[in-house]
Parts: structure tokens; sequence; C-alpha cells
């Protein structure tokens, strides 16, 4: 191991071994003055601290210096310790556990360096095909299933390049079986409608208040339940979405963390239904605390469960809220189909594709597209008709004025 000190930096540089081609292999790493592990120090302690590092980074690099030889198994569930369970969402690392099983009898005995484009292309060809999807044999599985299996091998794969065991990843070119797209269930004006005068004449204050969120303002449903008091502001009447809340199939219990993505975290204005159900709802659930002897917080969360210890099951709202459809004769599609509903009535409503994604919480406005593509197609159609509208060319000129 070697350290150097290049323009404002140290370089930090292991030998781990000779190359196929008989050249000997480095890794390297680059850290700046102003790294924050130099904060307040002295060129002299910065110069020990720098060696310390030096020592951590080549004790790395040696336990990963036999790793091009090791199977895909073993070094995934090297990646799922120490890469995974730290930085991946429970929600993500309990699914990608899920594909274990079958991934592994196609790739897992494969050294990683052997393991080609054409392997990972072939096991991601036979997830598509009849047999392949146990709760319908005649069918395989489905695209959003064989797409993350495809971001499983490559999360593992990504990894390995970055510790500097691999150049390159083999699934960039995996292409993916061409997707089966089905007709999104979205609510019309007149079911909404229909839905909300049910649930505002029925419904308990705590799911009128989740229901209202949800067809209002578009959340995700572990937005909602993620939502403490205090993300809602009354003066300003705005609600601050900052973490999400999900259920983990392994624990049996509910947990919190990060939005979905960095975009998620946003902020929505607040119409006044809203406030005045958050109102009625907060005075109602103040008053069982205290009869029940516990004291209430802003910074507690605004679902819980009948004890107020933990915070409501996500799957409550979606119960209640079929049963009550179905005891009703109307139909009912889903939470998530209501989010589907604000975004068809803003682009309806030609609210631009960049506001229709910072409300729906989209990392990136070509999702928005993606998703809601065939609803902008037909926004756009309706516009041209507009143009003729206004210049009133329909009734001068059309056949069938």
């Amino acid at each position: 191991m070697n350290i150097t000190k290049r323009n404002n930096a140290y370089r930090i540089r292991v030998f781990c071994g000779k190359q196929e081609s008989g050249t000997s292999k480095f890794f390297t790493q680059t850290i700046r003055f102003d790294d924050p592990r130099f904060d307040g120090l002295t060129p002299k302690k910065r110069d020990k601290v720098a060696e310390t590092i030096a020592t951590e980074f080549e004790r790395e690099v040696n336990s990963f210096a036999t790793l091009p030889n090791i199977s895909f198994k073993s070094f995934a569930e090297k990646w799922f310790r120490d890469y995974a369970e730290i930085q991946q969402a429970i929600t993500t690392r309990e699914r990608y556990e899920d594909f274990k099983e079958r991934t592994y009898d196609a790739i897992g005995n494969m050294r990683m360096d052997k393991i080609k484009t054409i392997h990972i292309q072939e096991f991601i060809n036979s997830l598509s095909k009849p047999g392949v999807n146990k709760s319908n044999p005649e069918k395989g599985l489905a695209y959003k299933t064989i797409k993350h299996y495809r971001s499983f091998i490559s999360e593992v794969f990504d990894y390995a390049i970055r510790i500097e065991m691999l150049s390159k990843n083999p699934c960039v070119n995996v292409k993916l079986p061409p997707p089966t797209y089905t007709k999104k269930k979205i609510y019309t004006p007149e079911q909404a409608i229909e839905f909300v005068e049910l649930l505002y004449s029925e419904a308990p204050l705590k799911y009128q208040l989740f229901a209202s969120i949800a067809i209002i303002c578009g959340l995700r449903r572990s937005e909602i339940v993620g939502l403490r008091y205090n993300d809602i502001n009354i003066e300003k009447q705005i609600l601050r979405i900052e973490r999400a809340a999900n259920y983990s199939r392994k624990n049996k219990e509910m947990y919190v963390g990060n939005t979905k993505t960095e975009s998620s975290s946003r902020i929505i204005k607040l119409p006044q239904v809203i406030i005045d159900i958050f109102l009625k709802y907060k005075t109602q659930e103040i008053y069982q605390k205290t009869f029940m002897g516990i004291e209430h917080s802003d910074n507690d969360f605004l679902f819980c469960d009948t004890t107020y210890s933990n915070i409501m099951y996500n799957g409550m709202p979606y119960n209640y809220l079929k049963k009550m459809c179905k005891r009703n004769g109307i139909d009912f599609y889903g939470i998530h189909s209501m989010r589907h509903f604000v975004a068809s009535i803003m682009i309806a409503k030609g609210t631009d594709v960049k506001t229709v994604a910072d409300i729906l919480g989209h990392s990136n406005p070509n999702t928005t597209l993606s998703i809601y593509s065939h609803a902008f197609d037909e926004y756009k159609a309706r516009a041209t008709n507009e143009i003729v509208d206004t210049l009133n060319l329909s009734k001068k000129y059309c056949s069938n004025q």
C-alpha cells in the first residue's frame, strides 16, 4: 500500500494481485483535503487520519482479493449482508430475497467473472414462459416482476463494480420481454363523486381523512400511513410528505422509512375540506387519548391502531373502504387507483407534466409521461379541437354541422 498527496488530496493505492494478462492490479481511492473527516485538523493530524483510512481501505481490498473467483450465490449473499441490509428499504430487500431461489438455480453456481449477458438473458426469457407462475400455471411471471428480477441481478453486479471487483455489468444489454398492457381501472368523475358522498355519509373520520388525502392529493398509501400531525400546517394549509410506512412480511410489523424516491419528499397545498376533516379528527383523537390516559403530541403518527402504540396497519383502509363500497353496491378500484384519478383529472384540466410529476412525487417527468401517456394524448387531441372552436370553423366549414 502507498499513500501520496496530490492536488489537495490523498491518493491511496493498494496492490491486489495479477490480472489475466500478467499486469499488476491495483485498487485506488482518492480523499480530498476538504473531506469532513479532516475538519478542524492540522496538516500533521490530517496525515495521521489519512493513514488510518488507508489502512482500513487496504483491509477491505484484501478481503475482496479472491472475490473474482466467487460464485454469484456467494457474492449475492455477501451483497445482502454488506449492502442491502444497510442501504435498501425493507420491502425491496424482502422482494429480492424472494427472488433468490429461481436466480440461484439459474446462475447461482456460476463464477461472477464468467457470467455473460447471454446467461442472464436466457434466465430472464425463461421467466415469461408458461408454468413459471405458481398462482397461474398457464402464464409466466408479470412484466413488472421480471423487471424486478433483472434489477436484483443488476444491483449485485453494480456492487461488484463499485468495489472494483469487476469492470462491467452484464445486465446492461439484457432485454425484457414485451410488456402486456392492461388498462388501469380509474374512477370516472361520476364514480368519484359517488364514492366521496358515501365516504362522508358513512365512514368514520379516520377513513374520511385517509381517503380524502388519497383521492384529492394523490398520495401513495405508504405516504399517508407515514404522516404525523405536524406534517399538516393549518395556517399555511400545506401538507409535508417526508416519510413512508410499509409492512414487513418477515418481521410481521409496520416500519417507517424514507419516501420512495428523493422527489417523493414534497409539499402539497391542501384544500379547505381536508383541513376541516383533519381538525375534527384531531379533536376526536385527542379526546380519545385523554380518556385512555395517553398524552397527545403533534409528533404522533396521524393514523395509529386502537391502542395508539403502533402505526395503523396499511391494509386497514383498503379493507374498510372495500367492504363499505360492497355494502352499498358501488365500485371500489383500490387506493392506488385514487392516485391515478388525481393524475387523470389534472391532465384533463391542462396541468403541465412537470406539475403533475411534482404533485405525485415522481422522480422524473418522463415517468409521469410513461404512466399517463394515453391521458396526455387525449388532452392533446382535445387541444386541437379547442383551436377549431376558437376560430369558429366547425359551424362554417364542417360537413356534419
